[in-house]
């Protein structure tokens, strides 16, 4: 089985047919890292723990050593920090889980970063941190179906749930026509090519 989480499914629809093989071909195999870890770490720092800003790039940046990293988790952290505070309300930790594929070769993490409680209303986050993909309103109502039908049940069924496009500063959280078979599309896509990649390794 293959495991990623939700962006890097997201990200892999975002591109053609031959970087998606290329993308999914690092996955198929262990190994790699998530480049993103200290931005999503910050983030829990800040939202869920109520860090400042320079608590939060204290406590995720003291051991990173390569300084492009360093810089893009830090303004991606600036950015987070300052969309905190013209969202009021009150943080909580989400809820989390997987989806799993049909073929039962893909499976796809869903872990929000914060959830926001206000005005009676519980919404969970996912973080788009990407710069060079740009994140469609059809890309990210696949992410808010798949965290729909995977969290958004028993005492959370009255939750809703968004992805945070962090560069842009913009909040997707509504599926579209056709999102369902979109979505049962691209995870059929993306498990033949990981078997594809894997047989041929």
């Amino acid at each position: 089985m293959t495991r990623m989480g939700l962006v890097t499914f997201l990200a892999n629809d975002c591109v053609d047919s031959v970087a998606r093989t290329s993308r999914l071909s690092k996955y198929a195999l262990p190994g790699g890292g998530d480049y993103h870890w200290a931005v999503k770490k910050g983030a829990e720092e800040i939202f869920v723990n109520e860090a400042s800003y320079d608590e939060a790039v204290s406590e995720v940046m003291g051991n990173m050593t390569k300084s492009t990293q360093r810089l893009h988790s830090q303004a991606a952290l600036k950015s987070l920090y300052e969309w905190k505070l013209s969202h009021p309300g009150t943080y909580v930790p989400a809820p989390s889980g997987n989806f799993v594929g049909p073929k039962g070769e893909l499976i796809i993490r869903l872990d929000p970063s914060f959830a926001c409680v206000s005005g009676g209303k519980s919404t969970a986050y996912v973080l788009w941190l990407f710069k060079e993909l740009r994140l469609t309103p059809q890309v990210a109502g696949m992410g808010v179906h798949l965290l729909q039908s995977a969290l958004g049940v028993g005492e959370h069924s009255n939750w809703r749930f968004a992805l945070l496009d962090v560069p842009a500063g913009k909040v997707f959280s509504r599926t579209h026509k056709n999102t369902a078979s979109a979505v049962e599309f691209a995870v059929r896509t993306q498990e033949e090519l990981l078997l594809s990649v894997k047989k041929a390794a």
